[in-house]
């Protein structure tokens, strides 16, 4: 609803496409919704198609603010010039990235895929946070993510000040960055975004002592993370506390007398339930539903279990129509 007071009260083709974009990504995903997912993807098609046309007869294109989640979720990265966003992005992804010792180097949404097991997971870089350079929509695109990681350089001494001008920001267009958030959207339109702290250059003299500090400031109100990008120490926490902070979980598919496929997950919320899962994968299994069956850690082979069984992380589930 917030999206679509936001899409009305545009000035700009530019400002209604952030707009629309956000209502797509935040929109439940039903069959109550199918109509309304359409009417919003063929507006944007629409203002899409007007763009080309007048960047084909010289007028500027607009880039894009909007990135599609892929994966078991998608994380936005934060902080300000110099941090290492970019540098966790090209250590942890395959994603091409431009690395630089001056600041600004990433003025766009930059997307890459991170490994952790058998799943992937979306990182997403973006323009610096400074008090000379805030992009506003950015607050667009911190919302329909599912995780925020706040990057600050652990060697900066004014690592503190970076870290209160971001929460600051954030909280001028109502975004707080929490450890948990039981609900995303609150009262008169306050996101809640989960968040983890990520300190860098842990290498570097006085990081430790830094690292320390800020611990004692924040480790009551975020999670918090410190890692050499240059070294590598630590760098392997991060992909397994980004999948336990997003808090999912991940059910194979089996078939009747045949091995479970454990290649390619399906990611699930925590707490989804067997019809969650049946629903995840067509819309008539769900309807047809009648039990499953499931192979779990601290279960027995094969248990028969309702539609509203609720699944562990790496169940092992076989659906019974």
């Amino acid at each position: 609803m917030a999206a679509e007071q936001e899409y009305k009260s545009a000035r700009t083709d530019e400002e209604r496409v952030v707009a629309l974009e956000k209502m797509l990504a935040t929109i439940p995903k039903h069959k109550g919704t199918e109509k309304l997912q359409s009417d919003i993807k063929r507006k944007i098609a629409k203002m899409r198609e007007l763009e080309e046309t007048r960047a084909s007869k010289g007028g500027k294109p607009r880039a894009s603010y909007y990135i599609p989640r892929e994966g078991a979720g998608q994380v936005i990265v934060i902080g300000p010039a110099n941090s290492g966003k970019s540098s966790i992005l090209g250590r942890f992804t395959k994603a091409h990235v431009e690395i630089a010792d001056y600041p600004f180097t990433t003025r766009k949404l930059q997307p890459g895929m991170m490994a952790f097991e058998n799943v992937q997971i979306q990182l997403v870089d973006t323009p610096a946070f400074s008090p000379e350079s805030f992009e506003p929509w950015m607050t667009s695109v911190i919302r329909t993510a599912d995780l925020v990681l706040l990057v600050v350089d652990l060697s900066s001494a004014a690592v503190l000040d970076d870290i209160e001008f971001i929460r600051g920001k954030l909280k001028e267009h109502k975004i707080e960055l929490v450890k948990d958030a039981p609900e995303k959207v609150g009262e008169e339109g306050w996101a809640r975004m989960k968040t983890i702290l990520v300190g860098t250059h842990l290498d570097a003299p006085g990081a430790k002592d830094n690292l320390e500090a800020l611990k004692e400031i924040y480790g009551a109100e975020l999670p918090f993370l410190s890692l050499s990008l240059k070294t590598g120490e630590d760098g392997e926490k991060l992909p397994e506390a980004i999948f336990h902070v997003l808090d999912v979980v991940r059910v194979y598919t089996k078939s009747p007398g045949k091995a479970a496929d454990k290649s390619d997950p399906v990611i699930l919320p925590r707490d989804s339930t067997v019809f969650d899962f049946a629903s995840n994968i067509h819309k008539d299994i769900a309807r047809n539903l009648k039990y499953a069956r499931i192979w779990s850690k601290n279960k027995p082979d094969g248990l028969r279990v309702p539609r509203d069984y609720v699944f562990e992380d790496e169940d092992v589930c076989e659906l019974h129509s």
